[in-house]
């Protein structure tokens, strides 16, 4: 979701590269990685609300954004411009940032969970898994229908290495709860949008999805944003949880009644943690502002959970969970 901050924040986008062909996408995803441990899972922090998550058999990537990095120029700073630029993903960072995925899930149709998801899934001859709006945006960009798969919220696929149980969620509550009275929020992106298109094109979501991922022995629950329904979630059973992690401006988790304490609650208190969808839109640099608030979620998670583990994840590194024998 674009936080409001975040709304004016350009980006410096690279040209696109030129389509790969499908028999390399295809001899690209044959390099399998080696098959982790029974009971294990890795999971990277892309920026944003960006994830991989793998069993060493599988790799999933969660709404990539990596072209955030390009929106700080060597001059420092981030370039700003207005909602009417054109946003062109960063071909060579998306390249170089994740050279493998069978499966992309997005949670809605925001430019800063959305934008890199078409390329990649060209590139890698991926599936994409998201709303009717992230459909159109892939067909838009060629995906074929073959590798999209459109939900609603209520699915629960089976996948064969991976399990998936889609999630009707809520946006962040942005323009302090006034989201769904902007034009912002309001509606789909239709199939006859064309791009690349402005950045103001992307700001209908589409809807919001959590997502229950079952893999390598985990249950995972991904969240991009910073609200949920709390029927929705209420008895799941997460043994990991990605639990979006913005708080104060005007679209944190504070305009959200006992956000954590609520959350926490339905699932059961998560044995593991990690924050998601807090950093600063491609800083290289962890500005104090963000350590401060990682710092202060992880506080709120201890208070009413004592027992789970807050992991501050760092962008590229991966982190294994999991039984380690």
């Amino acid at each position: 979701m674009p936080h409001a901050s975040a709304i004016i924040l350009a980006l410096s986008f690279a040209l696109p590269s030129s389509a790969l062909t499908q028999k390399a996408a295809t001899a690209e995803r044959s390099q399998a990685p080696t098959a982790l441990p029974p009971g294990q899972v890795k999971l990277t922090y892309l920026g944003n609300a960006g994830w991989e998550i793998t069993d060493g058999r599988t790799v999933i990537i969660v709404d990539p954004f990596v072209t955030q990095f390009s929106s700080y120029p060597a001059t420092g700073g981030p370039v700003r411009r207005s909602m009417d630029d054109i946003l062109i993903p960063d071909t060579a960072t998306i390249e170089r940032r994740i050279p493998r995925a069978d499966y992309i899930l997005v949670t809605h149709a925001h430019w800063d969970h959305v934008l890199d998801a078409p390329y990649l899934a060209r590139k890698t001859g991926a599936v994409i898994v998201g709303n009717a709006s992230v459909a159109n945006l892939a067909r838009a960009s060629n995906v074929p229908d073959s590798a999209l798969i459109a939900v609603r919220g209520g699915e629960d696929y089976e996948f064969g290495t991976f399990s998936l149980r889609v999630i009707p969620s809520l946006h962040s509550a942005i323009l302090h709860k006034r989201y769904f009275t902007t034009r912002i929020g309001m509606g789909d992106i239709p199939r006859t949008i064309k791009l690349p298109a402005r950045r103001g094109d992307y700001m209908q979501d589409g809807g919001t999805m959590m997502y229950l991922l079952r893999i390598g022995g985990q249950q995972i629950l991904i969240m991009g944003g910073m609200n949920y329904i709390e029927r929705e979630v209420e008895g799941l059973r997460p043994t990991i949880a990605l639990i979006g992690a913005i708080k104060g401006g005007i679209g944190g988790y504070d305009e959200i009644y006992d956000y954590i304490g609520r959350l926490m609650r339905a699932l059961g208190n998560p044995r593991t943690v990690l924050p998601t969808h807090l950093d600063a839109y491609g800083d290289p640099a962890m500005q104090p502002a963000i350590a401060a608030q990682r710092r202060d979620f992880s506080d709120e998670v201890h208070r009413v959970s004592p027992k789970t583990r807050v992991i501050q994840p760092t962008w590229f590194e991966p982190i294994v969970l999991g039984v380690v024998r």
